[in-house]
């Protein structure tokens, strides 16, 4: 509070010192505005420094801009002191004057997202800097070349420096209203009141010094500042409306992107104004901002595809995590489920029915029990991996129903097929040549039952998963190594030779 009441000491030296002068551009006058600028300079840094990291930069530029008007006021104190007979003193201040553009286009512009390209953030600074040369050039040459002598240039400066003024504060409380952090909304309060109000009083002060600064005429300058220094160091908050206030998601991100079409309707604006007196310069600003704007747009949606895409593929790799088997690789039983109905669904709406394959590895108990569960393993990755890649459409689906079982979807497979498809899947398995003592080949041989939809077959994926299922049950009691098709009592058909034996020799 005590820097409050610096600021309130220094206003009224400020009206006290204009006063006993007389004059509102003196020496000891002009003092006092620049220390009332100065503090407020330290109470936007102050914040700077105790803010966190992604909010930081905001605070820094609105630092900036105000030490920009610090140096503006400063310059102006020593032309008086030093006297400015070449002119420098007061380019200078035009300068300063100028540059406080620069951080203010760029905080009410830009996103602050911390992903944002950085070719964006360059093309946004490099926009604000043409923006404040062209400013500069314009108001040089109304008011100190050829043209300085006619009233008319000095009413365009004013207009035109109320448009860059009022532009600024309604883009700061444009984001002021898109803002959903209580941070950001506390920042774009505290910059939308000074900007608002420093338009205000530059379009008062702008028009007074046409007839003449009277005494109290550089008090006016003060107001913003010290509103800045009272918000910062005083109220330290909002309003309890303005706390309330919570814009949706999609307001948020519209406002966010207004933004730099403003900007760029401001510099295509000022590009028109220009080209009353250098045409080439106002056709190069205008379409620079047009050709910026376009850049950033294109850059923004490149990024936001390659995240997209990145997305997509982090969402397969999870899908294809979640719906596989860990052992070996291939689908899981809810996959397994889930793309069956699919398939049943489809068949129901298309009349393109659907077939399954329930496969079983012959003896595998016993395979365990001889070899141990290390090379049963390693029996499932070898027999999981020649049935993915037994030449099977990229529709169809292979998967681990539980321990030594698996199954096979086919799209739009009639029971004929399946059974081609099944002969050629107990073919792999057996050119294998997994050692086996226990089967009548001597290797790995699997059982197969085959169930195909109907147009009388249920869509939930149990049915015609247990059908498989019954087949697959009357394959391995007629011997194993063999295939049968549901509903067909007589299909059993056996593919390897001595099944018989070898199922006499053991158990399921």
């Amino acid at each position: 509070m005590r820097v409050v009441w610096v600021v309130v000491a220094l206003l009224v030296a400020h009206l006290v010192l204009a006063n006993r002068s007389g004059h509102a551009q003196d020496v000891w006058p002009q003092a006092a505005m620049v220390a009332v600028q100065a503090m407020a300079a330290w109470a936007a840094f102050a914040r700077y420094r105790r803010s966190p990291a992604l909010i930081r930069l905001p605070w820094l530029l609105l630092a900036l801009a105000v030490f920009m008007q610090v140096l503006w006021a400063f310059t102006n104190v020593a032309a008086l002191v030093l006297g400015d007979k070449s002119g420098y003193l007061a380019a200078m201040a035009t300068v300063c004057s100028a540059l406080y553009m620069i951080p203010c286009m760029f905080m009410v512009s830009r996103s602050f997202a911390r992903n944002e390209p950085r070719v964006v953030i360059a093309l946004d600074l490099t926009l604000s800097c043409m923006v404040a040369v062209l400013v500069y050039q314009f108001f040089t040459e109304l008011l100190s070349g050829p043209r300085a002598a006619d009233p008319s240039s000095i009413y365009v400066v004013i207009y035109m420096a109320d448009a860059v003024d009022f532009s600024l504060a309604f883009m700061a409380i444009l984001r002021l209203l898109g803002a959903r952090s209580f941070r950001w909304r506390f920042f774009y309060f505290a910059a939308s009141s000074y900007l608002l109000v420093n338009a205000i009083v530059a379009t008062i002060y702008n028009r007074v010094e046409l007839h003449g600064l009277p005494w109290w005429a550089g008090s006016l300058v003060d107001i913003p500042h010290a509103l800045l220094v009272f918000v910062l160091v005083a109220m330290r908050q909002p309003s309890r409306q303005l706390r309330a206030y919570h814009p949706s998601l999609g307001m948020s991100q519209t406002i966010a992107s207004f933004a730099p079409i403003i900007l760029s309707m401001m510099v295509v604006l000022l590009g028109i104004v220009i080209s009353r007196i250098s045409f080439v310069s106002g056709l190069v600003v205008a379409c620079a901002s047009v050709l910026f704007y376009g850049l950033r747009v294109a850059f923004i949606q490149s990024r936001n595809l390659d995240q997209q895409r990145a997305v997509d593929l982090s969402a397969l790799r999870l899908e294809q995590q979640v719906g596989r088997d860990s052992l070996t690789g291939i689908a899981n039983r809810a996959m397994l489920d889930t793309r069956l109905r699919h398939a049943l669904e489809e068949g129901q709406r298309t009349g393109s029915y659907c077939s399954v394959l329930m496969i079983d590895i012959d003896f595998f108990k016993q395979y365990n029990d001889s070899l141990g569960h290390i090379a049963g393993d390693v029996c499932l990755v070898k027999v999981a991996s020649a049935l993915s890649s037994s030449q099977l459409r990229t529709r169809d689906l292979v998967a681990r129903y539980g321990g030594e079982e698996f199954a096979v979807v086919l799209v739009d497979t009639t029971a004929e097929a399946a059974l081609e498809v099944a002969r050629r899947l107990t073919t792999t398995i057996e050119r294998l040549q997994i050692v086996h003592p226990q089967c009548a080949l001597g290797y790995v041989t699997v059982s197969i039952g085959i169930a195909t939809q109907t147009a009388e077959t249920p869509t939930d994926p149990v049915i015609l998963l247990d059908a498989a299922d019954r087949a697959l049950y009357r394959a391995k009691s007629r011997g194993r190594n063999c295939v049968d098709v549901a509903g067909l009592p007589e299909s059993g058909e056996i593919i390897g030779q001595g099944s018989a034996q070898a199922a006499g020799r053991a158990t399921p």
